[in-house]
């Protein structure tokens, strides 16, 4: 089966009629709602109120959490305590929604020594996702391009001690210092994930906080086939252009549609 397709909301900022409709006349199956600098409302009516609307751009969703000013691992317990109970409530606004899973960050924009406490992302993550059970919402925590999840022992440390399964960004892999200083490719990074990979974000690499589109399918080929054979089957084309979107989608599509030939000669 191919993989099921979503891309995220930012090129089309907060327009959710112009989102529902090139959702559909892409053919995404689903839309990703990144929360950051778009939060979720207090009052109880507003929040009803957006939550519909999401729902009705988009069915099919899945939620990346806010990051820039939560960090659940923070040495600072108040600072920490309050991530964690903020991160609660859109838990339970992704049950309300039916979402695939929700994306989490730790560690955001690699941290200085000092700023991270280990036992306390630990102790935090392994808490959020329990209440992520209760909710039937998976959580998922990203790699990042620095930090504890830039790098594969790091990372696979804490999803060994929580279990935490994956939101895979290639292109956080691609410009994280690990494969930049030629300690392994993206998809041996890829392959080091010992917890199951739920989604992935797709795009060629980060530079400067900027998100590149691949030119061609076999920029992306290595890292596609490791995702496909990891089992992991909801992609968000996580671009912040429209451009940058249709150009990555262009290749998706070459990409599935050579997976579909390679199966139609085998049948």
């Amino acid at each position: 089966m191919p993989p099921t397709l979503a891309f995220c909301h930012s090129p089309f900022r907060k327009e959710l009629s112009e989102i529902q409709a090139y959702r559909e006349a892409r053919g995404y199956a689903g839309v990703e709602w990144s929360l950051d600098g778009w939060r979720l409302m207090r009052a109880r009516a507003r929040r009803r109120q957006m939550l519909d609307r999401l729902r009705a751009a988009s069915p099919l969703c899945s939620l990346h959490a806010p990051y820039t000013d939560l960090e659940l691992g923070h040495r600072d317990a108040e600072h920490a305590a309050a991530a964690l109970h903020i991160l609660r409530d859109y838990l339970d606004a992704a049950a309300e929604l039916g979402a695939h899973h929700m994306n989490v960050h730790v560690g955001t924009f690699a941290p200085e020594p000092g700023e991270l406490s280990h036992e306390t992302i630990l102790r935090n993550v392994t808490t959020l996702l329990e209440h992520g059970a209760r909710c039937g919402v998976p959580i998922t925590i990203e790699n990042l391009r620095g930090g504890p999840t830039s790098d594969p022992d790091s990372f696979a440390a804490i999803l060994r001690a929580t279990g935490a399964p994956v939101t895979f960004d290639l292109g956080h892999a691609a410009g994280c210092s690990w494969v930049q200083g030629g300690a392994g490719t993206v998809t041996d990074f890829l392959r080091s994930v010992p917890t199951p990979i739920l989604a992935s974000h797709i795009y060629l690499v980060e530079r400067d906080d900027t998100h590149f589109a691949p030119k061609s399918a076999a920029d992306m080929a290595p890292a596609l086939n490791a995702l496909t054979a990891a089992g992991c089957d909801f992609w968000v084309l996580e671009l912040h252009s429209q451009r940058a979107l249709e150009e990555t989608r262009s290749v998706v599509d070459q990409y599935l549609d050579g997976l579909a030939g390679q199966g139609r000669r085998r049948g």
